[in-house]
């Protein structure tokens, strides 16, 4: 989840990547926060054994 989070930071704030920094914050949100949603909210699937 970190790293959902600190990569788009690390190329809107220190890279600058043009098409992250031209992203209003809700369209930023809309491309982050289903992932972000998905790592807190499902299931931790379960080891494969093998």
């Amino acid at each position: 989840m970190a790293s959902q989070i600190l990569g788009p930071a690390l190329t809107r704030y220190v890279i600058r990547l043009p098409p992250v920094v031209d992203l209003d914050a809700d369209e930023l949100a809309g491309w982050v926060g289903p992932t972000i949603q998905r790592y807190l909210t499902q299931p931790f699937p379960e080891a494969i054994e093998g």
